[in-house]
């Protein structure tokens, strides 16, 4: 085996995640790649990347025993993965992915460095002593013993949501992007194509022309208008829902809002939240998705109304299979760090209890609540079998909203449903903005790490991912959790993207 090239480990290990990616099997991919990473940086196996590769391979085995692609790939490479796991040791095997892994969960949660991703209850709980490679199927006898179960969730219901959406503003200044920028937020669909929904927050209006209603001389004011026509950015973007429902869809006052309904509904991108286009309705297959928008202010459907809350959730469960709400509240910047609790404020204005709200919601029957407004990523959780995420960060914020520090870390939250509405799998894709406030798919430590943080921090005054999916009889399969067409290094085991 030492005679082959070094590097055919590692272009089997790319080959995989970029395969896994592909077909949209995201939790897999992301398992690979971090155990790329950690490999990559703890064993520091020197000059054979190789070896790391092969041995990434066989402790992702231990993961997920039942993946026949791993396993064949592994035999194709020859005996130098058992003589990596005989060298450098299983380290107790499942327990040792779990050390790394940050621990599991009563529910059947592994947890990736603090991100949770949920397994089926079977696979969390497999003893050391039977964690084996599996018998290689054929594919035709795979597709032979494929249950009435296995085909309920064959083809899930995949919405990918985002939070804030500035594509920059010409008012009161010039500060839109140019050619080769709108180019690069176009080409941000590649990281939201793998879904049949994509959901995000209109923080401005798209009008080509009209006054601000706001003194944006005063501190702390802003506004935001886009041209009309960025609509058309907005699909090439991928969105097909967007909210209006925030402190900037009424800067340029009720013609500027009207004009943005104008201008998406001509995109076929369905707005919400706003009078006249308080819900909007999805259609996938033969599933319908209802989407309700939810605020602190006053001018639209507010966050403790609660009487209001429940009978439209009450009214979309009768018009569609699932009902998503998204909420824009919560105080803002890297005070807004950590798990929510009880009534928040930010420049002394009300912005809403968002925990109370979001459990208000799923009690009331939405299948998920995601929440943005803070720009900057907060914990999330599974309330009662369904996922919360209270804010998702800036998804773009061209020139408009600020990058530093923590600012510059999102996420893309992915949730899976089978078409009967039983939550499949929750997850995340990290995100980086850069300076102009365009994101990209950042699998590098550093982000991750941050990531960790941010999705951790305060955790310990209130244990906020508990991840409650019980009862034991709800099965949940593996976690969305990586982007489809993300970047690979062109060498050597994951170690960085980008």
């Amino acid at each position: 085996m030492h005679s082959r090239p070094s590097v055919e480990s590692s272009v089997a290990l790319r080959s995989l995640i970029q395969a896994k990616r592909t077909r949209g099997q995201m939790a897999e991919a992301l398992v690979l790649a971090r155990l790329g990473v950690r490999i990559a940086t703890q064993e520091r196996i020197a000059g054979d990347r190789d070896e790391m590769s092969r041995l990434a391979l066989a402790r992702y085995l231990e993961l997920m025993p039942d993946d026949d692609e791993v396993r064949l790939t592994l035999l194709q490479l020859g005996q130098g993965a058992a003589q990596a796991q005989s060298r450098y040791g299983v380290r107790r095997g499942l327990l040792w992915a779990l050390f790394i892994s940050g621990g599991i969960s009563a529910a059947g949660a592994i947890h990736l460095n603090g991100w949770p991703v949920l397994f089926q209850s079977a696979q969390a709980s497999v003893p050391v002593a039977t964690v084996k490679l599996p018998p290689v199927v054929s594919a035709s006898a795979a597709a032979a013993t494929v249950t009435k179960k296995e085909a309920e969730v064959a083809t899930p219901i995949v919405i990918r949501a985002v939070g804030d959406v500035v594509l920059g503003s010409d008012f009161p200044k010039y500060r839109l992007p140019g050619k080769s920028d709108k180019l690069r937020m176009a080409a941000l669909r590649k990281e939201l194509r793998n879904a049949d929904i994509v959901v995000g927050n209109l923080e401005g209006v798209l009008s080509d022309h009209g006054k601000s209603r706001k003194d944006t001389s005063r501190r702390g004011l802003f506004t935001f208008r886009m041209p009309e026509g960025y609509a058309a950015t907005l699909r090439e973007m991928g969105f097909d829902v967007l909210s209006l429902a925030n402190n900037h869809s009424m800067d340029f006052g009720a013609a500027g809002l009207e004009s943005t309904i104008r201008a998406l509904k001509a995109e076929n991108i369905q707005p919400m939240g706003v009078p006249g286009a308080e819900m909007a309705v999805v259609k996938v297959r033969d599933t319908s998705v209802a989407f309700l928008n939810y605020s602190y202010l006053p001018a639209f459907a507010r966050i403790d109304d609660e009487e209001r809350i429940k009978a439209e959730i009450k009214q979309a469960r009768a018009a569609a299979d699932l009902v998503v709400v998204t909420v824009h509240g919560g105080k803002e910047g890297v005070i807004a760090i950590g798990a929510p609790s009880g009534d928040e404020y930010f420049m002394h204005e009300y912005r809403g209890d968002i925990l109370k709200f979001s459990h208000l919601a799923i009690d009331a029957g939405a299948s998920a609540v995601f929440g943005h407004g803070p720009h900057v990523v907060r914990p999330f959780e599974i309330y009662k079998g369904k996922p919360v995420f209270f804010s998702l960060g800036n998804f773009v914020g061209y020139h408009s909203l600020s990058t530093r520090g923590k600012l510059a870390n999102s996420i893309i939250a992915e949730v899976r449903f089978s078409p009967q509405g039983k939550l499949l799998g929750v997850g995340v894709i990290p995100l980086k903005l850069d300076r102009s406030g365009i994101p990209e798919a950042d699998y590098s430590m550093a982000t991750l790490n941050t990531l960790d943080g941010l999705l951790d921090e305060q955790l310990e005054k209130r244990p906020l991912l508990e991840l409650a999916i019980a009862p034991a009889t709800e099965e949940v399969a593996p976690v969305a959790a990586a982007p489809a067409t993300a970047s690979v290094p062109d060498s050597g085991p994951l170690t960085q993207a980008r």
